[in-house]
């Protein structure tokens, strides 16, 4: 492992101490990074371009936090989960009570997630690796220059982002001895739980977890992992059966999480066309499929007419339906809603990877924890990257919240090249200069007579 420090050896109190050094440092970073981002930000950029935001949850929230429940235009707000309007409401409520604007108070808001994530992935790396790698990680993600785009309007992710980590955790915590599997099961899916009421994105993470207990290696026997597995599952559904409920009640069918779905679907399958959004370039073939989903789109408006359209198209043009979904897969991780200035994100992507490539090959060398984490870390950006290949719009906005565990990596990599390059040079400086102060180095003196004898 060319010395490369995966645990730290440092006796208990000591690392204690060191690792709340740690936490603190990776709080103040994430703040200040988050603050000298909003003061650099132009003018004509630091406008709340949230459509979701304007349209959907301020006005959800405002309802929800006069205590008129959770309704849009006197409809039940079945748009999205509840998740965030109920947290914007109560930013709203206790905004009103310390006489402050609701502005501010979700400026405040989106701080204390900042915080909580930069911190988090300092906890979840320091759960298998050194402390170095740790604060190196929590430092990367908190100066991620698309996390920080994403904290400067009110925004689903930073919330989203930080259960997702706090998942991680618990998950990783079971994962070194396998004990108390119905404890962190249990709290694995209420975490899971409030995951997907704030994003319907992560509606089947929990059996990404549960496989995950299967897939790691764990020292418990397999009657364990079945009982965590089945806790996790349990608890999730438990947490969203209420919203589940009243949403069924409320419209009078069964909804995934939320109404959305369809839009989100059709959505991607148009590159955002069919709301008015300029065409990305795309092979001939492939513009012309999402021209037949835009030419068609009134007749798409439910997930089965959806399905049924694409089946037709893989039966028609499977070659077309193929580079379809490789387009979105590659534009997963540099493409953004107003298609412009994707060239800098590609650029600014690709100086992060080779770091997050070199990290991945170095952990997967490691030991059993280490894997462990890489089988975490891997499983759920593949998760990621799947659902935003095929059922959303094709953007970076939402991969970014897995950027945080990838972080790790590119955290390793640096360490690791630190101390191949760096390591050396620095010993030998060293021992030159404990050689020059040996005594045994000490040049010989010659004695002379004071005076020269005649």
């Amino acid at each position: 492992m060319s010395g490369l420090a995966f645990s730290d050896p440092t006796p208990h109190p000591d690392k204690l101490y060191k690792r709340t050094i740690l936490l603190s440092i990776s709080a103040i970073v994430a703040l200040l990074a988050h603050a000298v981002f909003l003061l650099l930000l132009p003018a004509a950029s630091q406008k709340n371009q949230s459509s979701d935001y304007t349209a959907y949850y301020e006005p959800v929230a405002q309802k929800l936090a006069a205590g008129g429940g959770l309704v849009l235009a006197s409809k039940p707000a079945l748009l999205y989960p509840p998740g965030i309007p109920m947290l914007y409401a109560t930013t709203f409520w206790i905004s009103d009570a310390l006489d402050i604007s609701h502005g501010a108070g979700l400026r405040i808001l989106e701080a204390l997630f900042v915080i909580a994530n930069g911190v988090l992935v300092g906890v979840v790396a320091m759960c298998f690796f050194s402390l170095r790698i740790a604060l190196t990680a929590s430092i990367l993600w908190s100066t991620y220059p698309f996390h920080l785009w994403l904290t400067k309007q009110p925004d689903p992710s930073a919330a989203f982002s930080m259960f997702l980590l706090l998942g991680v955790f618990l998950f990783l915590l079971w994962s070194t001895d396998g004990c108390h599997e119905v404890l962190y099961g249990v709290l694995l899916g209420v975490v899971l739980g409030i995951t997907a009421l704030i994003k319907p994105f992560s509606i089947a993470l929990p059996a990404v977890f549960a496989g995950l207990a299967w897939m790691c290696a764990i020292p418990c026997r397999p009657r364990h992992r079945g009982r965590f597995s089945f806790c996790v599952l349990v608890a999730y559904l438990l947490l969203i059966s209420p919203w589940e409920i009243w949403a069924w009640q409320a419209s009078g069918h069964w909804i995934p999480l939320c109404t959305n779905g369809p839009n989100a679907l059709i959505d991607g399958l148009t590159f955002g066309t069919v709301r008015g959004l300029k065409q990305v370039p795309m092979p001939e073939s492939v513009r012309t499929l999402t021209e037949d989903a835009v030419a068609h789109a009134k007749q798409l408006r439910t997930t089965t007419s959806i399905a049924n359209f694409m089946v037709a198209q893989i039966r028609e043009k499977p070659e077309a339906v193929v580079r379809l979904f490789l387009l979105k897969a590659v534009r997963s991780w540099y493409g953004s809603e107003s298609h412009t200035r994707e060239t800098w994100v590609v650029v600014i992507q690709l100086f992060y990877l080779p770091f997050v490539v070199f990290g991945v090959g170095t952990v997967w060398r490691g030991g059993r924890q280490q894997k462990n984490f890489l089988l975490v870390a891997m499983a759920i950006t593949l998760y990621f990257w799947t659902m935003t290949a095929i059922t959303a719009l094709a953007i970076l906005r939402y991969m970014v919240p897995v950027v945080s565990l990838l972080m790790v990596f590119a955290a390793v990599a640096l360490e690791a090249l630190a101390i191949q390059h760096f390591r050396p040079l620095l010993l030998h400086h060293a021992s030159r200069f404990i050689h020059r102060l040996s005594p045994l180095h000490q040049p010989a003196r010659v004695c002379q007579p004071p005076f020269h004898e005649q």
